[in-house]
């Protein structure tokens, strides 16, 4: 999937190469190779302009071959004839299936040792290992090295751990080759699952929000901004493949920290299922872009008794109760393609469970996390959570809905809200 970028994002050249590597998976893991499996460059379809990318998510009809190159035993690239019509390169699970058949034709054709015997055997271990993107120039050339970090159902997620220059007339397989040696770097952070994002500012909270001012459905509401995500109507931004939509619901019982003053902030005890709580701790003396927020998980609070709790494990504060809310909230979850910040679009409804049934609901962006990789930089986090309010906004507008953009917070609505009540 292409997402495509603001304008100004755009440079001087007018084309980006992409070729899909599909190579044996020991290229990437310290697997046994298997013998005699083929090498095979995708070339698929060029990219207008110069934008860079840190991610690049393809999907199955994103594979579809213009054509295609074997390395041979020497690191030679050989090109056999394309497939007859458009072919998807990577299905589902595994190599398309009809592009499998047109492969084996082709290794044939060429007399590859892959052809002989093996067949089946040589093909199942390849995966889409790499993606080159190649900023061409008339002599000189540069190619941005992105390897596979994801692979899910719905498609493949690629990262950028290297970029070189090089000629523009470089060999494909020179190319190929020195796309390998360059990628080591960055390697772990890409093929080990749980280890492929960083947190730039630990236990702070970094979010706008926009207030819905009119009546609005926020199921509803978060079909159609996801259903603007894939589409790629959020120029810059795709969905985080395999977690795009997240959807909770909590029972909140609030307290507002009132002392001392460099302590205030907002105390909730979330209830989970098996009775036990999540205890969130926010630290802001005002609303504000950024907040420290801290977590402790599974407590147990005997007879619900919050108040006791909160004596007992900081009775160097001062609180004061809040109405406890209802919250459901609907998560799109979305990465920036030129920065590799991930983002929740968090779309919630608030009822408060005091007897006024007051409700609020809120779109709220989120920074979430950076995804590592070449060229990662912490202090683009404000400008791109910035960008995408603005994106999130204009489709609210869109839709015809009335909002607020702002920095309102639960706190904030809980404490209009108890005046409110005792006015």
């Amino acid at each position: 999937m292409t997402a495509q970028l603001p304008a100004d994002d755009q440079g001087s050249a007018t084309t980006v190469s992409r070729r899909l590597v599909l190579a044996d998976i020991a290229h990437q893991y310290t697997v046994a190779p298997v013998e005699n499996a083929p090498v095979c460059i995708v070339e698929l379809t060029p990219e207008q302009g110069d934008g860079v990318r840190v991610v690049e998510y393809l999907r199955q009809e994103d594979t579809v071959a213009r054509s295609v190159a074997v390395l041979d035993a020497a690191g030679r690239a050989q090109t056999p004839e394309p497939p007859a019509g458009p072919t998807a390169a990577w299905g589902r699970t595994g190599l398309d299936e009809g592009f499998a058949d047109y492969l084996r034709t082709a290794l044939a054709a060429l007399g590859h040792p892959a052809a002989a015997a093996l067949k089946d055997a040589a093909l199942a271990p390849l995966a889409p290992v790499m993606l080159l993107r190649t900023h061409e120039g008339p002599e000189q050339s540069r190619t941005e090295v992105l390897m596979c970090t994801r692979v899910r159902a719905v498609g493949v997620l690629f990262t950028r751990v290297a970029r070189f220059d090089h000629r523009a007339d470089v060999e494909l397989g020179t190319l190929v080759a020195t796309a390998f040696e360059r990628r080591t770097e960055l390697e772990n952070f890409v093929r080990v699952e749980d280890k492929t994002q960083l947190l730039y500012e630990k236990d702070i909270e970094i979010e706008e929000k926009i207030t819905l001012l009119d009546e609005a459905n926020i199921w509803s509401l978060t079909q159609g901004m996801w259903a603007a995500v894939e589409a790629g109507e959020l120029p810059g931004f795709i969905p985080d493949p395999g977690y795009e939509l997240t959807r909770w619901h909590f029972v909140q019982h609030n307290f507002e920290v009132t002392a001392p003053a460099d302590r205030v902030g907002h105390f909730a005890f979330q209830e989970y299922p098996d009775g036990r709580y999540r205890l969130k701790m926010k630290k802001f003396a005002k609303d504000s872009l950024r907040r420290v927020e801290t977590f402790r998980n599974g407590i147990e609070v005997p007879e619900s008794d919050f108040e006791g709790y909160l004596a007992r494990e900081f009775p160097d504060l001062s609180f004061r109760p809040l109405p406890s809310l209802r919250r459901t909230k609907f998560d799109i979850n979305i990465q920036s393609v030129t920065t590799g910040h991930g983002f929740g679009i968090e779309t919630d409804e608030v009822t408060l469970s005091d007897g006024t049934g007051r409700v609020m609901r809120q779109v709220e962006t989120e920074y979430l996390d950076t995804r590592h990789h070449d060229g990662m930089d912490g202090s683009t986090i404000d400008a791109e959570l910035g960008r995408l309010t603005t994106l999130v906004e204009a489709h609210l507008a869109g839709l015809g809905i009335s909002a607020k953009r702002g920095l309102y917070s639960k706190l904030s609505f809980l404490r209009d809200s108890a005046r409110t009540a005792d006015s």
